[in-house]
């Protein structure tokens, strides 16, 4: 297991949530794909409905380039599929010759329902438009916030049109599926500007975190740290920021393991469910000759592995 039992102490969050539109299409501004009818959807029908629902470009129709059936994960009464669709341009600078993402949820319900259509990606005044839409995905997988693979949530994150120092902003999205009224609704959302500089937003799956999100981004002022956040699920069902603290780790410092990981004991400290002297966290995925794990000045290590500091230019 990832982390240690959970303690006692730590406040139960409610997984209750308010439910939103009946069909949703999460894009960039494209057409709204409505499918007016309750029988089993085919993955063939869904597919054929995206593409006709969007723009064509120089003649070129936009490409499926993965689809994942959510009636079974979630227990949906009626059909639900993520649909991510790749247009064929325009095509931005620096790109590798197609245009943006589509990020799609079909459901099979009756067309009085309302539906709602929107950007998947929000400008930022600081980026430019390649910088803020979706251009490659990185993952699109149920993920389980309770126990016993219980409370499912819907894990999307997409990688914007890399720059030419191959950073690209990386946007992590979480939904959560509301059967009374047919939607799935998003309960947490979070940009990265940037993956040069080991910026995450992870998804705990196991252990007294399981279902809450870490994220980590440098600070911008010497001595370079990283700003770690975690978000919890509120009564509300949407996450909502429960703990901010300047890292120990430092950028650079040779530390091999995800700044998640080597923060693991701080957040745990802080949040009240590890105390010096207790097993350390077991990092889902230890790097390969990681010894045994040890705590330096606060940090957790792998005793027997450092990463080299990269030679002076």
């Amino acid at each position: 297991m990832y982390f240690m039992q959970l303690l006692v102490g730590r406040a139960m969050r409610s997984k209750t949530v308010m439910y939103g539109c009946a069909v949703l299409v999460a894009a960039l501004a494209f057409p709204s794909i409505v499918v007016a009818d309750t029988a089993p959807l085919s993955q063939a029908k869904v597919e054929q409905a995206v593409v006709a629902a969007l723009p064509v470009w120089d003649g070129k129709k936009p490409q499926i380039i993965d689809y994942l059936d959510l009636g079974q994960p979630f227990a949906t009464t009626v059909p639900w599929a993520l649909v991510i669709a790749q247009a064929a341009g325009p095509v931005p600078p620096e790109s590798t010759g197609h245009g943006p993402l589509a990020i799609c949820f079909v459901g099979g319900l009756h067309p009085e329902y309302p539906q709602c259509t929107g950007s998947y990606w929000q400008r930022s005044e600081d980026m430019g438009w390649w910088f803020a839409q979706p251009y490659s995905v990185r993952i699109a997988r149920v993920v389980y916030a309770g126990r016993g693979r219980t409370l499912p949530l819907l894990l999307v994150q997409t990688c914007s049109v890399p720059g030419g120092n191959g950073s690209c902003n990386i946007r992590t999205s979480l939904y959560q599926y509301g059967g009374m009224v047919e939607a799935f609704r998003r309960l947490f959302v979070h940009d990265s500007n940037g993956s040069n500089n080991n910026q995450d937003a992870r998804f705990v799956e196991h252990g007294p975190l399981q279902g809450d999100v870490i994220v980590d981004y440098p600070t911008s002022h010497a001595p370079y740290a990283y700003w770690i956040e975690v978000y919890a699920q509120g009564k509300s069902g949407e996450y909502a920021r429960i703990l901010r603290y300047r890292s120990i780790t430092h950028y650079g410092d040779g530390n091999p393991l995800p700044v998640a990981d080597s923060e693991m004991p701080q957040i745990m400290q802080r949040l009240g469910l590890w105390k010096p002297g207790d097993a350390l966290p077991v990092p889902p995925h230890e790097p390969k000759g990681c010894g045994p794990l040890v705590m330096r000045r606060g940090e957790e290590w792998c005793k027997t592995l450092r990463i080299a500091p990269a030679p002076e230019q």
